[in-house]
């Protein structure tokens, strides 16, 4: 049996205005939202989509032009095209690939990736960066059934998380199109557009070419048969072996029994012990089925959950730390209904090895500990109101190496100095993140409030 991919898409667009346009695109693995605005009067009447279009026909020619497919060639060909766009234009730009079961995104300008993963919707990568020239990336494994939702910029101001969860309820991407679509064409927002993405394992079962053939019944020869006269002399023989047995058994008057009574008495024997052998390896198998189904109903699950944090914690630590946690919880809770040292205990021991080493691994404090940047996810906004104040913070926070997700405005420009808000859960990377900055700004307030349904670990704020 062999797996093959599926891939299931549908798109929503608004309906162009005066000052707005969007269109959604897909081919192959390759798939694209790309809305432009105006804020002056524009000469030319179709002259946002003629742009528009010819930016994703250079999207389409750079990618399937590519030898290699990875991250570095994909992002290079974003570039490429996004210089297409003029800079009195406001863009909201967001690409999609799939390569062998990796998903690749990026953002030029606002833009929005979303996935579902079994019951779980979480936050690839978000941009509020309004300029063109900034480019946001990330990359992950994806699973069976995920289902990956690309949004501009003014599509996630009219579908908000709530209504998007609501619709993503175990829909195919056709009916959650119908859904939503009556809600962007209700706006005036033409550069509202989205693809949703549902990507699937398909098992193909390949026939083996068994035939079946009827083999003919072996004929009986007389001769062979045993005739009723040689019975007896079979179950002396038979009588012959277990006679010791019957020796060790000290009955009273047993050596007053006949010769034949003593070998009806030993297959008797010989039959009740045959039974309460067969008694005990029928208790043996069916305490061995129970073991089984039990383990098949703990073990699974809780690989489930372990696989699911792995291939999550590229896209999204807070929520591979939540699986992780999720396994544990399993598999102890699990373990003390095994037997001690039975395969099934060492196996649910084992994983349970793997779930620990992630955890631990994955934990704020080892990852400050060991300085590893690249696992502290940060976003970031401009609190100064001076234009490009975030993207400066954000090159030089890249630079150190960290995983900024996000920039954009914060909700007024009175801060000073820099503000680092971290979570409860993530208080660890507090010291290293104020030393790094420390380099290049003032740090005037540290706290950890954060929501911890915050998409980043880390939110910094610039100030003036």
């Amino acid at each position: 049996m062999s797996e093959d991919r599926n891939v299931s898409v549908a798109k929503i667009v608004a309906t162009p205005s005066e000052s707005s346009w969007a269109q959604a695109y897909s081919a192959g693995k390759l798939f694209a939202v790309l809305s432009l605005e105006s804020k002056e009067e524009l000469k030319e009447k179709d002259y946002l989509n003629l742009l528009g279009k010819g930016v994703l026909e250079t999207l389409e020619q750079e990618f399937f032009t590519l030898e290699l497919k990875d991250l570095a060639s994909i992002k290079n060909a974003v570039q490429i095209t996004a210089g297409r766009i003029p800079h009195d234009i406001s863009c909201s730009f967001v690409v999609a690939s799939i390569v062998n079961d990796v998903l690749y995104v990026f953002t030029i300008g606002a833009g929005r990736i979303d996935i579902k993963r079994g019951d779980k919707i979480g936050n690839i990568l978000e941009s509020q960066e309004s300029r063109s020239s900034s480019i946001v990336s990330a990359s992950g494994v994806l699973l069976d059934s995920d289902l990956i939702i690309i949004q501009t910029k003014q599509f996630t101001e009219i579908i908000t998380p709530n209504i998007l969860t609501a619709s993503l309820d175990h829909q195919p991407p056709e009916e959650i199109s119908e859904i939503l679509a009556p809600i962007i064409h209700g706006q005036d927002k033409g550069g509202s557009a989205a693809v949703v993405i549902e990507y699937k394992f398909v098992k193909e079962s390949q026939d083996l070419g068994i035939s079946e053939t009827e083999e003919p019944m072996p004929e009986s020869n007389p001769e062979e048969q045993e005739s009723e006269e040689n019975i007896p002399q079979k179950l002396l023989s038979v009588s012959n072996y277990f006679n010791p047995l019957v020796e060790k058994i000290k009955l009273s008057g047993l050596k007053r029994i006949s010769h034949s009574r003593k070998i009806i008495f030993t297959i008797a024997v010989v039959i009740l012990i045959v039974f309460i052998l067969a008694i005990n390896f029928a208790i043996k198998k069916q305490n061995e089925a129970k073991i089984q189904s039990l383990f098949n109903d703990i073990y699974p699950k809780a690989q489930k959950e372990y696989e699911a944090g792995k291939n999550l914690v590229g896209l999204n630590k807070n929520l591979a730390r939540d699986n992780f946690t999720s396994a544990l919880k399993i598999l102890e809770d699990g373990k003390s209904k095994f037997p001690k040292d039975s395969k099934e205990e060492k196996q649910i021991i084992e994983l349970m090895a793997k779930v620990n080493k992630e955890l631990e691994a994955n934990s704020p404090e080892k990852i400050a500990q060991n300085q590893e940047r690249d696992k502290i996810s940060i976003s970031i906004e401009n609190g100064s109101g001076i234009e490009g104040a975030a993207g400066k913070a954000s090159d030089f926070l890249k630079g150190k190496g960290y995983n900024v997700i996000s920039t954009g405005n914060a909700k007024n420009y009175n801060y000073k100095g820099a503000t680092i808000k971290v979570k409860s859960s993530t208080n660890a990377y507090l010291l290293l993140l104020k030393n790094d900055l420390s380099e290049k700004y003032t740090v005037n307030d540290t706290s950890s409030d954060l929501s911890q349904d915050f998409a980043a670990d880390v939110l910094v704020v610039i100030g003036k």
